[in-house]
């Protein structure tokens, strides 16, 4: 007998728990929403946002022997000594392509008193332009594949492997045996970028903002209001 009482005082939760799951699944089947706290953008308009406020420095060697490689970096470091004070206080893109389209005659002739110091005569092509970039990770940080507005030094016949890094806002850095953005620059990356935009940046195997959630509001409600009686 008090078997059998027990058992009726059983049937009411059990069929509520069923009931909850059906709703659940009925609502699975009719389109539950997933809910990405990271991502409510689509890859390409993220990635048109992220090069919209943005500017690369682009460094092409003459060519890929040792000298020229080794020269490609010499220009590298140059030039960025010679802009990153100037552009480091610039807040606005407009304001830096401004800039870096005035210093466009001192870049070049930066890069040409470089090569000649090293015993070269390269020519040096130095324009602001947009250009295609694969998939690029630049210390901790991944940049997707698409069009992006570059501060482009050609040296010679630019037929060398590249060099390249995000010039605004100023995240370059030369010492790659530590190749980690630093904070402070990642602080300047985030005053242009969203939310959204700055962490997908973020390596995902680093990105503990990347996990998918599937939500029930119904189902949700019904717990917290029953969990005590379970």
């Amino acid at each position: 007998m008090k078997q059998y009482q027990k058992n009726l005082l059983k049937a009411p939760r059990v069929c509520f728990l069923i009931f909850i799951y059906a709703i659940s699944f009925s609502m699975l089947l009719g389109g539950v929403k997933f809910f990405h706290p990271t991502k409510t953008k689509s890859p390409e308009k993220i990635q048109e946002n992220i090069a919209d406020n943005i500017i690369r420095l682009h460094i092409i060697a003459n060519s890929d022997t040792e000298s020229d490689q080794l020269l490609k970096l010499k220009v590298r470091d140059g030039i960025i000594s010679k802009l990153q004070e100037s552009i480091t206080d610039v807040d606005a893109i407009s304001d830096a392509e401004r800039l870096l389209l005035l210093q466009k005659n001192n870049i070049k002739k930066s890069a040409l008193d470089i090569i000649a110091l090293n015993n070269c005569d390269y020519t040096v092509n130095v324009s602001l332009e947009k250009r295609y970039f694969p998939v690029k990770s630049y210390g901790d940080l991944v940049f997707p594949a698409g069009i992006y507005k570059a501060l482009c030094v050609e040296i010679g016949k630019a037929k060398g492997r590249n060099w390249w890094c995000v010039l605004f806002p100023s995240l370059c850095f030369v010492d790659e045996t530590y190749a980690v953005v630093p904070d402070s620059s990642k602080e300047k990356l985030k005053e242009v970028l969203s939310d959204e935009e700055y962490k997908s940046l973020i390596n995902p195997k680093d990105n503990k903002n990347s996990k998918i959630s599937l939500h029930s509001a119904l189902y949700d409600w019904f717990r917290n209001k029953y969990k005590n009686n379970c």
